[in-house]
């Protein structure tokens, strides 16, 4: 997370609190905390560590500048996640997959918990379930979808104005589809059973500067990234 090195620096020194000080406060070396003044990265812990010493959250210190994603660095295995600015684009990247990993690698605070808790409760019930019993299986109406939909838009802005974006992607991997056994009551798959292609989401809410986020699944495809 980059920091807004400038304010971090007038805010320290307003305080009266020098960068050997605010190193010590924070448990790192006087160089993190020149990086961060500096407009640099650092860790997401450190900055809320850095935020906290100076008495700020650590939305107030990000810095308004784009982290920029350079497409020449991307390896084959990395998959590219991008802005979702649509509560119809969350929800159905989610549902519309076999497995879904939603992930929140934001920190959170007293301003912006409640939002990031109903992003949750508005997207969590979405994540496919595939070793559910078709009978626990949550199946939501037209309706509902829309009306979840129209939620998730109604907050997106708000998460914004904190420094709050969703970044997601879909990715194809190799899964064994179970199926239900009738007379045992529960899910099963064998040796036997195929390995289909299928695809995999990955959700994340995060507070970075990036316009991209990129990660590298251990299952993922070559050549098979939807998106």
């Amino acid at each position: 997370m980059a920091l807004d090195g400038e304010k971090l620096r007038k805010i320290r020194m307003s305080k009266g609190i020098s960068q050997e000080k605010l190193a010590l406060m924070c448990n790192v070396n006087k160089r993190t905390i020149q990086r961060a003044e500096k407009g640099s990265p650092v860790a997401l812990e450190t900055a809320a560590f850095i935020a906290d010493a100076v008495g700020v959250t650590p939305t107030a210190l990000k810095s308004s500048q784009i982290e920029l994603f350079e497409p020449t660095q991307k390896a084959w295995n990395d998959v590219v996640l991008v802005p979702m600015n649509s509560g119809r684009r969350i929800i159905d990247t989610v549902r519309k997959s076999f497995e879904a990993e939603l992930t929140f690698d934001v920190e959170p605070t007293k301003e912006n918990v409640d939002l990031l808790a109903k992003l949750a409760g508005l997207v969590e019930p979405f994540v496919p379930q595939p070793w559910e019993p078709y009978y626990n299986q949550y199946e939501p109406n037209h309706a509902e979808i829309l009306e979840k939909q129209a939620e998730v838009n109604a907050i997106l802005p708000a998460l914004g104005e904190m420094g709050v974006s969703v970044f997601a992607a879909t990715y194809t991997a190799l899964r064994q589809p179970p199926s239900y056994d009738m007379d045992e009551g529960h899910m099963y798959v064998t040796d036997r059973t195929p390995h289909v292609e299928q695809p995999i989401a990955v959700v994340v809410i995060s507070d970075t500067g990036a316009t991209h986020l990129m990660r590298q699944p251990s299952d993922v495809m070559p050549d098979k990234c939807l998106f």
